[in-house]
């Protein structure tokens, strides 16, 4: 058994675009999604959507009362500038609405405003980027919890996006472990067990805190820990149950395109000619064990698209070569970073009879993100399936930790903190 521990004392999808097999539309809810619940994929004019803190790829996470600020980056593929509306929702830790008046939840306005935004210099399709930070003088939070950043066209009110983010009050101090365990598969699992000394306010532990536990940053895979010991005076221990363990080899495929004349290994073609320009990927293969992450220096599962005028956009052919296990009728998609891991029709491969391999064009700004395959069956989405036979590598956990507030009705986000397996 392995254990790994770190201690945190200071802080310092797809509900529109998924695949319904029953119409070939992209409308029906999948279940085990990257996204949370109530979380809107952007429509097909959206895209390279961001939001972090201080720099690509942290979690979008602040501290009650600080200073720090999360910042919201997107493109608009249009010709002429946009507006946006921003507003924020409170949400309860199973992203239920908590249902609070405005007043409680935000100080000051109760929304604002995106405008302007920086056109692109003579590129096809035509974009707008747009970059927003917050809180600010007109938005800002005064409670803890979780929270979505909604985006609305100005005009027409219509909710074009969402995105979840976390507000702490950096309370108590947390302490976790990652076990690995096999557990009827040569694969192996992470089991995750905490530790919680929580502050005096806490009159009844057992009953009002609870503990989620959520792998590499996907909320909408998050896991409530349920097994609980209350022994120790002042500090509570809970941990997943076995059944509950997260997969202790989940890997992404790498995808560099910081430039489309900059030719990788990973390219078969590229037509810079055409409007937009085409990228043809090498074959992929399924029962290759490798291992992207240790091969090379950084991860970028949250992606990091190109900025500045210059940057455009290109469509990307994916080829996965046809495992033997897999029919030719499965519904195949692939899904990464360059979408937040959401899925679109665009993302549904195609298989080919010829080249008996699964392919499909996805319009995707320059820059450098990681992809997987998924299988959709009975409207679940399986993004292990294709992926299994990757060797080990680390993974991430964020622990949240949540106090149930009886006398406002609603889940104060008490602590965060991010683990990393070995």
């Amino acid at each position: 058994m392995l254990l790994l521990t770190c201690v945190f004392s200071a802080c310092s999808v797809i509900p529109r675009d998924s695949y319904d097999p029953e119409d070939g539309s992209p409308n029906a809810r999948l279940t085990n999604t990257k996204a949370v619940k109530p979380q809107l994929p952007p429509d097909s004019r959206i895209r390279s959507v961001e939001l972090f803190r201080d720099r690509p790829g942290n979690p979008p996470v602040l501290v009650l009362g600080s200073e720090r600020q999360l910042t919201l980056r997107f493109d608009e593929l249009a010709e002429a500038g946009n507006s946006f509306l921003i507003r924020v929702q409170h949400y309860n830790a199973d992203w239920t609405e908590s249902r609070l008046p405005s007043g409680v939840v935000s100080r000051g306005f109760s929304d604002d405003t995106i405008s302007g935004g920086t056109p692109s210099v003579g590129q096809f399709p035509s974009f707008f980027s747009y970059s927003y930070t917050f809180p600010n003088r007109n938005l800002n939070v005064q409670i803890s919890g979780n929270f979505m950043l909604e985006v609305y066209d100005y005009v027409s009110r219509d909710l074009l996006f969402s995105l979840p983010f976390f507000v702490t009050e950096d309370r108590g101090s947390l302490r976790a472990e990652v076990s690995e365990h096999f557990r009827d598969s040569r694969f192996p699992n992470h089991q995750i067990y905490t530790e919680y000394q929580f502050p005096d306010f806490v009159s009844m532990p057992l009953i009002d805190i609870d503990v989620y536990v959520v792998q590499n940053q996907f909320w909408g895979r998050s896991r409530k820990t349920t097994e609980r010991d209350v022994s120790a005076p002042g500090l509570i221990r809970l941990h997943l149950n076995r059944d509950d363990s997260f997969p202790g080899r989940y890997e992404f495929r790498p995808l560099l395109i910081d430039d489309i004349f900059s030719i990788s290994r990973d390219v078969i073609e590229v037509r810079p000619e055409r409007d937009p320009p085409l990228i043809r990927l090498q074959f992929d293969v399924v029962d290759l064990d490798i291992s992207p992450r240790i091969t090379r220096a950084r991860s970028y599962s949250f992606g990091e698209p190109r900025t500045g005028r210059n940057a455009r956009y290109t469509e990307v052919e994916f080829n996965l070569e046809r495992p033997r296990f897999l029919s030719p009728e499965e519904d195949i998609f692939v899904l990464g970073s360059f979408t937040n891991w959401n899925l679109s029709e665009e993302q549904r491969m195609v298989y080919d009879p010829a080249s008996d391999a699964f392919s499909t064009r996805v319009l995707i700004k320059e820059g450098r993100y990681d992809y997987t395959y998924a299988v959709i069956e009975n409207n679940r989405l399986d993004d292990l399936r294709l992926s299994s036979f990757f060797a080990q590598t680390s993974q991430d956990y964020q622990i949240l930790v949540y106090f149930r507030d009886q006398q406002q009705q609603f889940d104060r986000l008490l602590q965060f903190g991010t683990i990393r397996s070995r």
